[in-house]
C-alpha cells in the first residue's frame, strides 16, 4: 500500500495539514489567550488611575484619610458586591492595608506583593479559589507612598478561551475529514493522466508496436517519460521487424531443401530401382543435407549473436598470421579457379579479438572473393595500421557489385541477382560478417565498381588494439 504514489501524496498532504492547521490553533490559542488578559491588564490598570487620581485630588484638600475610609465603605457595582470577582485594596510601604473593597468579605485580603511605579501584573488564586489577574502598583503622593492593588477575576478570560479550544477540538476532526476527502478526490483526478497512460501502453503488445502514445495530450510533468517510451518502442520495434523477416526468410531458405530431399525420397519409394540409382539420389540427398547444415549453422550464429549469448573470448593475436591461415583454408578453392591469394607485405597488426570469430570474418570475405572473381583473377589482402585504428582491405578482380546492392548486401539472407546464378549460397555470410565486427566494436565498409571489384575494409578501433 505504502509503495502507492497516490496514498503517499494523501499521507504527506495531511501531515502537513495536520501540522500547519495544529499550529495555526495552538498560536490562535495563546494569542486570544493573551490578548484578553491584556484587555483585563488594561482595565485593571486603569481603575487603579483612576482611584489614585481620586486620592490625589483629596490629598491637595487634606481629605486623603477621609477618602481612603469611604473607599472602604462607599464603593458601588462590582467591587461593592460580596466575591463578585473585582477586588482592591491600598497598602502603605510598610504593609498597612488602608482601604479595601467592600466585595473583599471580614477577614479576607489580597496579597500583599511586590509593587513598582509602572505596576506588576500577576495571576493569582482569589476568594472562593476563583483565578485573578492582579496588578500591584506603587503611587508617590509627594512623599507618601502607596500601593493600590486591584484585582479582577479571569473566568470569563478562561471561559473563553476554553470555548474556543473546545469549538476547534470539535472543529478539527471535520476540517480534517473535509480536507482529507478533498485531497483523495484531488489526487484521484490529478493521477488520472497516468491511468489513462498506462492503459494506454496495456495495449501495447509485440503485435501493435507500431502504435505510439499521442504526446501533445499528456500533462507537461508526463511528457519526458512519454517521450523516452516511444522512443523505447521505436528501439524495440526495429529489432522485432528483423526477427520477423529473419524467420520468415529462414523458414524459406529451409524450404527449398527440405522439398528437395522429401522429393528424391518420394522419387526413390515409388518402386524398385538400380544401386546405382539409390547411390545417385542418395549423393544428391546428401549434398543437400549439407547445404541445410551449413545454413541452420548460420542461423544458430546470427541468433547467438542476436542475443548476446555469445561471449568474445578476447586473446592478443596477429592478423597476419591469422589471414595465412586463412589462405590455407580457401587456398584450393582459389587454385581450381585459376584465382591467386596475394598479401602486401608489411609489419603485423596485433589486436585483442576473439580468434574464432575473426577467422570467420576473413574466411568469408575471403571465400566471396573468390567465388565472385573471374578465373584466373587476384585477390589482395593489405594489413595497415594509422591513427589508433588497424585496417584490413579485401580487394578482388570480379564481377563488382551494383551500386543499388551495396546498401543491402549486409542484410540477411539478400543475395544479389548476379550471383544467384554463380554459386549456391544462403545470404547470412555477410551479415554474420558485419555482426561480428559490430561486436568488436568495429565497422565494415565497401567499394565496388561493376565489372572491376570490390574491395572490403574492415576497421577496429584503438580501444581493441593491444
Amino acid at each position: 500500500m505504502f509503495n502507492s504514489i497516490k496514498i503517499k501524496i494523501i499521507i504527506w498532504c495531511l501531515a502537513i495539514f495536520s501540522i500547519v492547521f495544529a499550529g495555526l490553533e495552538i498560536f490562535l490559542y495563546y494569542e486570544l489567550e493573551g490578548v484578553a488578559v491584556e484587555f483585563v491588564d488594561e482595565h485593571i490598570r486603569s481603575e487603579v488611575d483612576i482611584m489614585s487620581g481620586i486620592l490625589r485630588i483629596e490629598k491637595r484638600h487634606g481629605q486623603l484619610e477621609t477618602e481612603l475610609v469611604e473607599l472602604s465603605l462607599a464603593a458601588k457595582g462590582k467591587y461593592g458586591q460580596k466575591f463578585s470577582g473585582r477586588y482592591y485594596q491600598i497598602v502603605s510601604v510598610e504593609g498597612k492595608i488602608l482601604a479595601s473593597s467592600p466585595s473583599l468579605s471580614a477577614g479576607q485580603t489580597l496579597p500583599i506583593l511586590p509593587a513598582t511605579l509602572e505596576g506588576l501584573f500577576y495571576t493569582i488564586e482569589g476568594p472562593n479559589a476563583n483565578p485573578l489577574r492582579l496588578i500591584s502598583k506603587s503611587v508617590d503622593f509627594g512623599g507618601l507612598v502607596l500601593i493600590f492593588q486591584v484585582a479582577d477575576s479571569l473566568t470569563n478570560t478562561y471561559r473563553l478561551v476554553n470555548s474556543f479550544r473546545t469549538i476547534v477540538l470539535i472543529i478539527y476532526p471535520a476540517v480534517f475529514l473535509i480536507c482529507a476527502l478533498g485531497i483523495f478526490f484531488m489526487t484521484k483526478w490529478a493521477m488520472r493522466p497516468i491511468d489513462m497512460f498506462t492503459a494506454k501502453i496495456s495495449h501495447i503488445t509485440d503485435k501493435n508496436l507500431y502504435e505510439r502514445v499521442d504526446e501533445k495530450h499528456v500533462p507537461l510533468e508526463l511528457r519526458d517519460l512519454t517521450l523516452s517510451f516511444n522512443t523505447m518502442l521505436s528501439r524495440l520495434e526495429q529489432p522485432f521487424e528483423r526477427k520477423k523477416k529473419f524467420l520468415s526468410d529462414a523458414s524459406h531458405e529451409l524450404r527449398t531443401p527440405t522439398s528437395v530431399i522429401k522429393s528424391y525420397c518420394d522419387v526413390m519409394l515409388s518402386r524398385e530401382r538400380d544401386g546405382d540409382v539409390y547411390k545417385d539420389a542418395l549423393t544428391k540427398i546428401g549434398v543437400t543435407v549439407n547445404r541445410m547444415t551449413e545454413l541452420i549453422n548460420r542461423i544458430l550464429v546470427i541468433s547467438r549473436i542476436d542475443s548476446n549469448s555469445s561471449e568474445l573470448r578476447l586473446v592478443r593475436l596477429g592478423v597476419r598470421p591469422l589471414i595465412d591461415d586463412v589462405f590455407r583454408l580457401v587456398g584450393q578453392a582459389a587454385s581450381e579457379k585459376g584465382v591467386s591469394l596475394r598479401m602486401e607485405d608489411g609489419p603485423d597488426v596485433v589486436i585483442r579479438a576473439d580468434r574464432e570469430s575473426l577467422f570467420e570474418v576473413f574466411t568469408n570475405l575471403i571465400e566471396n572473393a573468390v567465388k565472385y572473381n573471374r578465373d584466373g583473377g587476384r585477390v589482395d589482402v593489405r594489413i595497415a595500421s594509422f591513427d589508433g585504428f588497424c585496417e584490413v582491405s579485401v580487394e578482388d578482380t570480379g564481377m563488382g557489385i551494383d551500386e543499388e546492392d551495396l546498401e543491402n548486401i549486409f542484410k540477411r539472407f539478400y543475395r544479389t541477382d548476379a550471383s544467384r546464378g554463380l554459386t549456391v549460397g544462403s545470404g547470412l555470410g555477410l551479415s554474420i560478417v558485419n555482426a561480428i565486427v559490430n561486436a568488436h566494436g568495429g565497422r565494415i565498409v565497401v567499394e565496388s565498381e561493376k565489372g572491376k571489384g570490390s574491395r572490403f575494409k574492415v576497421f577496429f578501433p584503438i580501444n581493441t588494439i593491444a
